[in-house]
């Protein structure tokens, strides 16, 4: 009789440590002028859009910025155009904005998610021109899995207070007896259990990308998995067709930059005052404020505080109950560090016991809830 068992499944893996572009502020000096610690994974380098984009939202949506090169002992700035493939592959450049040198004070930077301001009716290329999507079928628009499958919230519930103040429900259909706007299905994408979890600890984000004149929505890994399986494996990679609101997917993109293993370098590094573009909750204006170090560890730690969820480990407190910013490198902090400032584990969160309620796609009811135990899957590809 032929043996029918087959042997356990392995995955490919490479762990070795992906590259990383620094993206520096021209106005602070060398030892902490880091801005932005970007994953080079496109072509051994990082994608010139989603790279200003990113640079665009952490300045407060700045739309005129521009990258530039500088040789040791020089004064000034070599402008860096749009590499003809859409890569850049030098391991620094700095982000500037043309009125720098007449402003006469470094430009403001935004501290936190729940400081930035949504650019409604001003959203950057490549972003205003991603034509919206179709869903077809409930299966996982990452793997084409049909079980295991939860829906996801694009932007998270735990930033539903951000949501209302943004006004972001006029991106949404939702019941006109409904008052969770945030909870509508244009702000959810059909995932693997597996790829939710990752996908709310800001390992990767959904964005555009050209290949030629065609732009894709792909996944962008931000901050990578040590063991380098999914980021081989799943960068770049184009989705299945979702209808989630493009408005939701860029307001994700921002929520996942706004990382500590990705902006981490800026704060920890903070030896001088750093001029913050800071949202008073009071009166819902931003506000220009010179902050120091101390002053830049209290306000993010408070932040980390009231994002806190059950599954995450609490940071460690210095002296004189000091929270500082914790010594991170970008590879070194598994799923679910206390590095995460916000996980939007509030999609996800367990119920009393050992199980929980999850949405999940079947072939015949679409996505409906269900409970199961909470368990780790392996990350797969469909080949």
């Amino acid at each position: 009789m032929a043996n029918l068992l087959k042997d356990a499944i392995t995955l490919p893996r490479n762990a070795r440590r992906p590259r990383f572009v620094r993206i520096l502020h021209p106005d602070y000096s060398e030892a902490e002028n880091t801005l932005l610690c970007l994953c080079a994974l496109d072509d051994d380098g990082i994608d010139y859009d989603t790279a200003l984009v990113a640079c665009g939202i952490v300045t407060g949506n700045t739309s005129t910025g521009f990258f530039g090169t500088r040789e040791a002992g020089a004064q000034g700035f070599e402008r860096v155009t749009r590499p003809g493939d859409g890569i850049l592959r030098g391991s620094e450049y700095f982000f500037q904005l043309p009125d720098d040198d007449a402003r006469g004070r470094p430009y403001p930077v935004v501290p936190r998610f729940e400081d930035w301001t949504f650019p409604h009716d001003a959203m950057p290329s490549p972003w205003r021109d991603v034509n919206r999507q179709t869903q077809e079928g409930p299966s996982c628009r990452i793997t084409d899995y049909m079980w295991g499958v939860e829906r996801a919230h694009v932007v998270p519930h735990s930033v539903r207070t951000w949501w209302d103040r943004e006004e972001l429900d006029q991106y949404v259909a939702t019941d006109r007896f409904s008052q969770n706007t945030i909870d509508a299905s244009d702000n959810m994408i059909p995932l693997r259990s597996d790829m939710h979890t990752v996908f709310d600890d800001k390992v990767f984000a959904i964005v555009p990308k050209r290949d030629g004149r065609e732009l894709s929505l792909v996944i962008h890994i931000v901050n990578p998995i040590r063991d380098g399986y999914l980021h081989q494996h799943y960068h770049n990679r184009k989705l299945l067709p979702f209808g989630c609101s493009i408005e939701c997917l860029f307001a994700r993109f921002a929520w996942t930059i706004f990382s500590p293993r990705v902006m981490g370098h800026f704060w920890d590094k903070c030896n001088t005052s750093r001029l913050l573009l800071v949202r008073d909750p009071t009166t819902g204006t931003s506000t220009l404020e010179s902050r120091d170090r101390e002053q830049v560890n209290s306000l993010l730690a408070a932040s980390r505080s009231r994002s806190a969820s059950p599954r995450k480990r609490k940071a460690p407190e210095a002296a004189g109950n000091d929270v500082r910013l914790l010594e991170y490198d970008p590879l070194d902090s598994g799923i679910g560090d206390s590095s995460q400032a916000d996980s939007g584990s509030a999609d996800r969160s367990p119920s009393r016991g050992r199980s929980r309620k999850r949405q999940r796609a079947s072939d015949e009811e679409g996505l409906d809830r269900v409970v199961q135990k909470r368990g780790k899957v392996e990350l797969d590809v469909k080949m």
